[in-house]
């Protein structure tokens, strides 16, 4: 069965704010471009400063919000200020659960992002088209410029990966975010269920090694695993309605060299949305697990990054675990 977009019932947006005042700002002032931004429900969460060295930026960019606040397109705007920084990990936990188990359904963005003005409504339509297939867990606004979507022929498709660039999902898919206090060392042991994960998207077991040795703090490594085991796809759009503005230096997890290997200019809006049975292409799946290395230089920082995992699994050999 197909549907093209039914967005009657819309989701709230929730946005995740730190110290870049224009970036969020600019996120918010391309979201409101959506025609359903009028009404939609947004809510935004402002980490508290990590010391006092960072009170000034955290106060600029609430300022910020307020005088935005006044001017906004959105349906209402609530404003959550944290007293104290939880960091992006445990801030996202807490809001995306807290916006779920009130309206049981969220749009979740980064103060990083820019939308298409077609974000909303293939966001809504595909919540509401997808909410009684059990068989989805997520929806995604971003999408990797692949060379097979070149010939698909259809406005939406689902892989095994997760992705957190501009996404979606309902309660009962989160479950209360049962899935983020993880087992690592259970994870390492289980050669099967690594080989899987990783090859939904070369690059995933590195980064759940760096996750359990407290290198990075990342929900989303957490939720798209979470994803996997549960065997749940994610649905994307064929021509992606998000990009990123945070290569520039000013965030914790990105990396100019990485801006034009995954994102470029968004296309012109898409009236409608056509959504189909979310059935995974073969084709696109192989393709999307190996964009990360696409490449000689992506190519060579993978496999510097395996060399480190295998040094890892080693040394867990020799010490008997």
């Amino acid at each position: 069965m197909n549907s093209t977009s039914n967005t009657s019932n819309f989701a709230p947006v929730v946005a995740f704010a730190y110290n870049r005042a224009d970036k969020i700002i600019g996120c918010l002032k391309t979201l409101e471009q959506c025609p359903e931004a009028a009404e939609t429900d947004l809510f935004i969460y402002s980490d508290g400063p990590k010391s006092e060295k960072g009170v000034a930026a955290v106060n600029e960019t609430r300022t910020s919000l307020h005088e935005y606040e006044k001017t906004s397109r959105f349906k209402s705007v609530q404003i959550i200020e944290a007293a104290q920084n939880k960091g992006l990990a445990k801030s996202i936990i807490e809001g995306v659960t807290k916006v779920l188990g009130d309206h049981g359904r969220a749009i979740i963005v980064e103060d990083d992002l820019i939308v298409s003005e077609s974000f909303l409504s293939y966001m809504n339509g595909a919540l509401n088209f997808y909410q009684d297939k059990p068989e989805v867990g997520a929806i995604c606004g971003y999408s990797y410029p692949l060379d097979a979507l070149k010939s698909y022929p259809h406005d939406v498709y689902a892989l095994h990966k997760g992705d957190c660039w501009g996404w979606a999902t309902w309660e009962d898919r989160w479950d209360e975010a049962s899935w983020a206090d993880f087992d690592y060392d259970a994870y390492f042991r289980d050669r099967k269920l690594r080989r899987g994960f990783e090859r939904t998207e070369n690059g995933w077991d590195l980064l759940m090694l760096l996750q359990s040795q407290g290198k990075q703090n990342s929900w989303a490594i957490r939720w798209v695993m979470n994803l996997y085991k549960k065997g749940l796809l994610t649905i994307y759009p064929k021509k992606s309605l998000v990009t990123n503005n945070g290569f520039d230096g000013s965030g914790i997890h990105s990396n100019k060299s990485d801006e034009k290997h995954y994102f470029g200019s968004l296309t012109e809006a898409q009236k409608t949305f056509t959504y189909v049975e979310p059935v995974p292409d073969k084709r696109l799946e192989k393709e999307a697990a190996t964009y990360p290395r696409k490449g000689l230089f992506q190519g060579t920082k993978y496999y510097l990054k395996r060399c480190y995992v295998h040094l890892y699994d080693i040394k867990r050999l020799i010490a008997g675990r």
